[in-house]
């Protein structure tokens, strides 16, 4: 989610809101050089210590407060969610259901898809907002294997998919997918809210 804002804007404006109270604690207080240097050090530790609270834990409450944050900056997708992939191979169809998992912070986005037969691992997850529509989007690229214990195991692959989130509905996400086996489907996914 951090990509998704403009981190360096936002940066530049609390550095010039720092200085400007640091400034205005020093005139008021009339502090010499060593307590001004002393003040602005202990000051900016504080103000470290804030934003990488804001950025590790108060950005969900932030969400949760203000949903509109979901349309402007990107949803929390955090959580589980039901899976159905309707899936391509070797002139065969059929459709499987699986279970995702989205971990999501500030800083980083993963997913796991654990069905009977497999279970993926994240290799890449990029959010991103279509630059027209402003849909946020998923780029997700993962690798599978089959899980232990299945009758007909198939070797490991790795496969892309690119999920949209529904402009009616904020709890679905779906898109196709496409592996290294010239394998393709269709993934819908359900929070399971």
């Amino acid at each position: 989610m951090i990509t998704l804002i403009p981190i360096q804007k936002i940066f530049l404006a609390i550095a010039i809101l720092y200085a400007v109270a640091i400034v205005l604690i020093i005139a008021i207080f009339e502090l010499s050089g060593l307590d001004s240097i002393s003040v602005a050090f202990r000051g900016a530790f504080v103000l470290e210590l804030l934003i990488l609270s804001f950025f590790v834990f108060g950005w969900r409450r932030l969400w949760s407060r203000y949903p509109i944050l979901n349309e402007w900056v990107y949803p929390d997708l955090n959580g589980d969610w039901s899976v159905s992939i309707h899936w391509n191979r070797e002139n065969k169809q059929g459709t499987k259901t699986a279970i995702a998992h989205i971990k999501q912070d500030f800083f980083r986005l993963s997913m796991e898809l654990i069905s009977d037969e497999s279970e993926s691992e994240t290799l890449m997850v990029k959010p991103k907002k279509d630059p027209e529509s402003a849909k946020p989007l998923i780029y997700y690229i993962y690798r599978n294997e089959s899980a232990q214990g299945v009758a007909n195991p198939r070797p490991p692959h790795k496969g892309a998919a690119i999920l949209k989130l529904d402009h009616n509905d904020q709890n679905l996400l779906k898109g196709n997918y496409f592996t290294d086996q010239a394998t393709n489907g269709h993934f819908e996914m359900r929070h399971g809210k």
